[in-house]
């Protein structure tokens, strides 16, 4: 079973963005990117870019951007590790750390789980549009541009 890391200040957060999630024209994230109230990210120091990258094309992301984790403090956000598991007799992805995520499922006596994202994290709260998801897609820093369109 993966520890659980205690998300640090300077912690560096990576998103994966889909296509429609850049601003070609200013070089950066849409505030749409940020929204998500259970906004899945994966931790830096538990994985690498490419790592990160690579799991992101595999569900149709081609960009990554990256915020850190004292800039969702600052907007009164939790920032959880959470590494997901896959459960291997119902194939559901789960979270065991927050039960809020809508990942999360009791471990029940039955099922086994392996992980698939030692990374995994989630930065909770409300994430009201044009405060904070427009501050952290002006913040933002894009670690990996998507193809031009």
């Amino acid at each position: 079973m993966t520890q659980i890391y205690e998300v640090q200040a300077p912690d560096k957060l990576f998103r994966w963005l889909h296509p429609g999630q850049f601003k070609w024209d200013e070089q950066r994230a849409t505030s749409a990117a940020f929204q998500d109230p259970y906004m899945s990210i994966d931790i830096e120091c538990l994985t690498t870019l490419q790592e990160s990258y690579s799991r992101a094309e595999k569900i149709g992301k081609n960009a990554v951007a990256s915020i850190l984790a004292e800039q969702a403090f600052e907007k009164r956000q939790k920032v959880c590790h959470c590494p997901t598991r896959i459960c291997q007799s119902s194939g559901e992805s789960v979270c065991v750390t927050d039960a809020g995520c809508p990942a999360y499922q009791s471990e029940g006596a039955n099922k086994r789980f392996r992980c698939t994202n030692p990374a995994h994290g989630c930065v909770v709260g409300k994430k009201p549009r044009k405060t904070v998801a427009r501050f952290f897609a002006r913040e933002c820093a894009v670690e990996i541009y998507p193809p031009v369109p």
